[in-house]
């Protein structure tokens, strides 16, 4: 399963994503180890996507931090 969208946007852009997602990823399974790591991919995949590359859901960053669903 490739679990990275595809994201209309250059090489440069796509790597900038993909090593963001897997960044967090790595750090957060590591101290939430009873959650199923294909829903973390899933939610930071989401919380991660820019503006206007498709749907964003479940968490979405609120501008003065913190998190809302």
């Amino acid at each position: 399963m490739d679990p990275m969208p595809d994201i209309p946007w250059g090489a440069a852009e796509k790597e900038a994503y993909r090593a963001k997602v897997l960044s967090e990823f790595e750090r957060l399974r590591v101290r939430l180890p009873n959650l199923d790591p294909n829903d973390l991919m899933l939610i930071l995949a989401c919380m991660h996507r820019p503006f206007g590359t498709g749907q964003r859901f479940i968490l979405r960053p609120l501008p003065g931090g913190g998190l809302v669903l």
